[in-house]
């Protein structure tokens, strides 16, 4: 090694320890000479030596306070992809847990590369579900990750345009919410700032430019803050330290397309910092910051007294300041900044420890549900929300704090306490305010879910939850439901069908006959295949013919037998399927539009399951009987169901305006409306979902009541 090699590292040596003085600098400058001759003779593309991006890899993993091993593995994060070592070799000369570490590093690195061009879905959630494993078996692969990303995007102008866009859009995407989840705020704001500068080039330079115009103005400004701020708590003798910023250039760029507005429309782009030493003085300062100027309500948040889930606490407030200014006011101790500053990097044991209050649980449950979602979409979207920058925190009734994505409802909340809950769930009390489970939660809120043993979900449910954690538990029981349902309703097709064959039981088909003609793998499962419509009456009819054809009349030939005798098809007596409002394996015909409290009557359709019809239906008259299942209401059910009605009358003046009124009067939603005038006669048509046949009757009577209303009829 030369003079001027060994220089080099003992000053590196040396400004990783001046961040974090617990590294051990002799094992760190031991890696040094082998990487300095592992990527010997390679270069950047900027024509700098290839060593330059692993030393400034290990300089940011240094100022996060990361551990000995993690800078090593930093170091060597790009010597197996790059080089002719290999992981064995690693093993031997640095350990195992550092081995660990880049063997992850580069298998995300692979996944990566291979995806060029016009990438394919799959392979953009190949490389998350990679990165989501990877985080749970060891989060500091991730920070590896993540400097190696931050570095890279310092240096990406020396890429190709297309290049740069596509690295830029991913570090959007995925890596900027990860630093945000770690609590990395200060490399979260790097790569955003850095992200958007590739992907709207003049978006960025318009910011810059108007920031720089405004520059003096704006220090000018800070300043006006600051010294009123400073004179105050000297009076008060509250020590602190007050720093002022104007918020980064991606914050800024998210509020003009959020308002649709330019820079100079904003006002909130300064926030000023107040650092003091206990959680006791952070709610003094900011008594005294609203002493000075009057605050805005809506716009204050306690993260000390609730956490986000990386840990992050301070006080936000926002204040009309000088010059009816608006100014964002964060307030903390030093330790709280610090957290602020390095996220769980100031705090972690490295490995998911259940009994670790300071660990990332939020990881491990990443882990599991990205294991059980396999719809591709659905995981996109389960990743977004579980990575979204904006939460909220809620609370039990015991003061329990829950943290939510923005969005959540009361649902949520539900399924996010208990799953059991969740199903149970039929509203919640807010404030002492009844709310329905589609209720938008806010932070801070105390919420007392109201519970029904009886609740059974609906598939209208998926619409009202945003927490994979809700989504999983409704479609889980909804699955449930349906398979129970199908089961229910295939056994009463078959037990028809084996009457309709005059079969003695002593020589009904055996279980094996039945799994091997079928190809299902039980009985269960063959009733649950009869129940959604993939196996017909006919079908089977077809297989009881063919095992005891000396015992069985065909169907087709009765039915022609009884025509010609002027004969209807024996109503068999079979036992009645129960039918749920909302019940996910049955459809409600639109052409007849059945309620609770009709009578009814089921047809299955092939490939398509269950649909129940009126009784009176004119549609039902035409299907074979054999086609039918008889049905009843289930009593306890308290889920709506689609109907039409029609209104005629004579148009007038807020006529309309009555009928919405009578129908939200009486509980009964529009979901659909169809208004025709002709001659000044007015024939109304309405989708609405009722609860019952009693409640629908009382309100069309009400309407029959309204003055210039001839006629309600249901359609």
């Amino acid at each position: 090694m030369s003079s001027t090699e060994e220089l080099s590292h003992r000053h590196f040596i040396r400004f990783l320890l001046a961040r974090n003085e617990e590294l051990d600098g002799e094992r760190i400058a031991k890696v040094l000479p082998f990487l300095a001759e592992a990527h010997r003779n390679q270069f950047r593309k900027s024509g700098a030596p290839y060593t330059e991006h692993p030393l400034e890899v290990a300089k940011i993993l240094a100022s996060l306070k990361l551990d000995t091993d993690t800078i090593i593995a930093g170091l060597l994060h790009d010597v197996v992809e790059d080089t002719e070592y290999s992981l064995e070799e690693l093993t031997e000369m640095f350990g195992a847990e550092v081995a660990f570490m880049v063997d992850a590093v580069t298998k995300i690195s692979t996944i990566q590369q291979s995806m060029v061009g016009n990438v394919k879905e799959e392979q953009k959630i190949a490389t998350y579900r990679k990165f989501i494993v990877s985080m749970a078996q060891d989060p500091r692969v991730i920070m590896i990750k993540l400097a190696d990303r931050l570095h890279n995007l310092r240096t990406l102008h020396y890429m190709r345009p297309e290049k740069r866009r596509e690295i830029a859009r991913e570090s959007l995407d995925i890596y900027a919410p990860l630093t945000h989840r770690f609590g990395l705020h200060r490399i979260r704001w790097e790569l955003e700032d850095l992200s958007l500068k590739y992907i709207d080039p003049e978006g960025y330079k318009n910011i810059i430019d108007k920031l720089q115009q405004s520059r003096s103005n704006r220090e000018a400004y800070i300043s006006s803050v600051i010294m009123p701020l400073e004179m105050k708590m000297a009076l008060e003798n509250l020590e602190c330290t007050i720093q002022g910023r104007p918020k980064h250039v991606y914050s800024i760029y998210r509020k003009i397309k959020a308002r649709n507005c330019t820079v100079d429309d904003l006002f909130d782009l300064f926030a000023i910092r107040i650092l003091v030493d206990t959680i006791p003085d952070c709610y003094l300062a900011l008594g005294y910051v609203h002493n000075l100027w009057t605050p805005l309500q809506s716009r204050f948040k306690d993260y000390i007294a609730t956490p986000k889930p990386n840990l992050y606490q301070s006080l936000h407030t926002t204040v009309i300041g000088p010059e009816g200014k608006m100014v964002e006011v964060q307030i903390r101790t030093h330790d709280m900044d610090a957290t602020a500053e390095h996220g769980f990097a100031a705090h972690w044991a490295y490995k998911i420890d259940e009994n670790n209050e300071t660990n990332l649980k939020w990881v491990k449950q990443l882990a599991q549900a990205q294991s059980e979602i396999t719809d591709s979409k659905e995981f996109l979207e389960f990743l977004r929300l579980d990575l979204e920058p904006t939460e909220i925190v809620v609370f039990t009734p015991k003061g329990k704090a829950i943290s939510l994505p923005m969005g959540a409802t009361v649902l949520d909340f539900a399924f996010a306490v208990h799953s059991e809950l969740g199903l149970q769930c039929v509203g919640a009390k807010i404030d002492e305010q009844v709310v329905g489970i589609s209720e938008p939660l806010s932070h801070g809120h105390t919420v007392h879910i109201i519970r029904n043993p009886d609740q059974e979900p609906s598939r209208d449910w998926l619409d009202s939850v945003t927490t994979h954690k809700a989504k999983l538990a409704i479609r889980r029981r909804l699955r449930s439901s349906e398979l129970k349902q199908s089961h229910n309703i295939g056994k009463a097709i078959y037990e028809r069908e084996l009457r309709n064959a005059k079969i003695a039981q002593e020589s009904y088909p055996k279980e094996k006959e039945i799994i091997e003609r079928f190809k299902v793998k039980s009985m269960d499962s063959f009733y649950e295949v009869i129940g959604t419509g993939n196996i017909t009456s006919e079908d089977i009819a077809d297989f009881l013919l063919e095992i005891d054809e000396g015992q069985i009349i065909k169907r087709k030939d009765r039915s022609i037998l009884n025509y010609i005798l002027g004969k209807e098809e024996e109503e068999q007596d079979i036992k009645k399927i129960v039918v749920k409002a909302g019940a996910p394996s049955i459809t409600f015909a639109p052409c007849c539009g059945p309620v609770p409290g009709d009578k009814i009557i089921g047809v299955m359709q092939k490939n398509k399951g269950l649909f129940i019809h009126k009784d009176s239906c004119k549609v039902v008259k035409k299907i074979s009987q054999n086609l039918r299942i008889s049905a009843t209401w289930d009593e306890k059910t308290t889920e709506t169901t689609r109907t039409r009605i029609e209104l005629q009358a004579q148009n007038r003046d807020g006529l309309l305006a009555e009928i919405t009124a009578m129908l939200h009067t009486n509980h009964i939603s529009v979901v659909n409306a169809s208004i025709i005038t002709l001659n000044n006669q007015v024939r109304n048509k309405f989708t609405v979902e009722v609860y019952s046949l009693a409640q629908l009757e009382r309100v069309m009577q009400k309407l029959q009541d309204i003055p210039s209303i001839k006629r309600v009829r249901r359609l």
